[in-house]
């Protein structure tokens, strides 16, 4: 069986806030919006207006900005006790992943209004869950896509660069994943196999990546909302969503997620991808003229490379030891990597992915 996933609506463009209220009406009469203290505070009014004109009422919650299981039980409550009819995710992955935890939660339509593009976590149906701490904890997922998305691009290009270069990371890796699960025969995220428009997807996603990257960041460096920086929003958030969902993951993220337990990376999920990325191509036998090749797209558009590049002063065999154990424990997606994996593998990848990033970093 082939299965993928789609939103109801996909709509991206600029000025788009000020007249989504018009949009709305057809999920409901009262909107809860999870959003962080900064985008409820910066964009928060502007939202609440736009519903207000369409006779729409909603609820702002002051979101914590964790998606803790206790956090996201008290979203729920509130929603409940605000008699809200549908539920709206303003700002990044996480108020996203909250938004959709609501809906998962009371079974109500769930809107995406995302303020970076770091991430595909808008077009998903997953919720990724984190302790108290920001462990990683787990995985849960709804039985559809969000309704809508409404990518409002006047919003992201004023967000911090690092975050539209760390959704590049993300993106790119979406392909080389996908590849992955389809030789190893693997389910996707629907438990079933992949379809081709999804295959099809993912190797787009890669396409306009790598055409459209350098000219999407040093437009965004101008605050310029250009054609390339369209295409990649497209890439970041749509193309980058499906395909992951429709097809799978593996290495890039199975490995970037034993990252969280290392205390010294404070680091976007998009950047940690990229990093794993390279411990991946390396666990697949890609030549090094290949990681080379990635690694120059990563110099040219400003990814982080190596561990050391995510925080880690003076990485310790221990360190790489704890990534290599949890990446490597039986339910981890890098089994999806068309190899035997074993911890031992994890291990020496990732050493020999950080002697060719500073093998290149010598000769630029």
């Amino acid at each position: 069986m082939k299965i993928m996933g789609f939103p109801l609506i996909y709509k991206q463009g600029e000025n788009l806030l000020d007249t989504l209220g018009s949009e709305m009406n057809i999920f409901g009469t009262k909107a809860f919006i999870v959003s962080d203290p900064y985008i409820k505070q910066t964009y928060g009014n502007r939202l609440i207006e736009s519903l207000k004109k369409q006779g729409l009422f909603s609820y702002s919650v002051d979101f914590s900005g964790e998606t803790n299981p206790e956090e996201l039980e008290r979203l729920n409550q509130k929603c409940k006790e605000e008699k809200c009819d549908f539920v709206i995710g303003f700002g990044g992955g996480k108020s996203q992943d909250a938004a959709k935890s609501v809906k998962l939660g009371l079974n109500i339509p769930v809107v995406i209004i995302p303020t970076i593009a770091s991430n595909d976590a808008a077009t998903s149906r997953l919720i990724i869950t984190y302790t108290k701490e920001g462990k990683f904890l787990g995985p849960k997922s709804l039985n559809t896509n969000p309704e809508a998305i409404y990518v409002d691009t006047s919003l992201i290009i004023k967000a911090p660069i690092r975050f539209l270069i760390a959704g590049i990371g993300d993106a790119l890796a979406t392909y080389f994943e996908a590849i992955q699960c389809e030789e190893s025969n693997v389910d996707n995220f629907f438990g079933a196999k992949r379809t081709e428009t999804s295959l099809a997807i993912a190797k787009t996603c890669y396409d306009v990546i790598i055409k459209y990257s350098k000219d999407a960041v040093d437009s965004a460096k101008k605050g310029i909302i250009s054609e390339s920086f369209e295409k990649i929003i497209e890439a970041n958030v749509l193309l980058s969503g499906l395909g992951f969902e429709g097809c799978g993951v593996a290495g890039a993220h199975g490995i970037s997620q034993g990252y969280t337990l290392i205390d010294d990376i404070h680091a976007l999920h998009g950047e940690e991808v990229a990093v794993a990325l390279l411990t991946e191509l390396i666990i697949e036998n890609r030549s090094i003229s290949f990681i080379n090749e990635i690694l120059e797209f990563y110099h040219e558009i400003g990814l982080p490379c190596s561990l050391t590049d995510l925080g880690i002063k003076n990485l310790t065999n221990n360190e790489i030891n704890i990534i290599s154990e949890f990446s490597s424990r039986p339910n981890s997606r890098t089994h999806n990597i068309n190899k035997n994996i074993t911890k031992e593998l994890v291990f020496n990848s990732i050493k020999k992915s950080e002697e060719l990033v500073s093998d290149f970093r010598l000769n630029i």
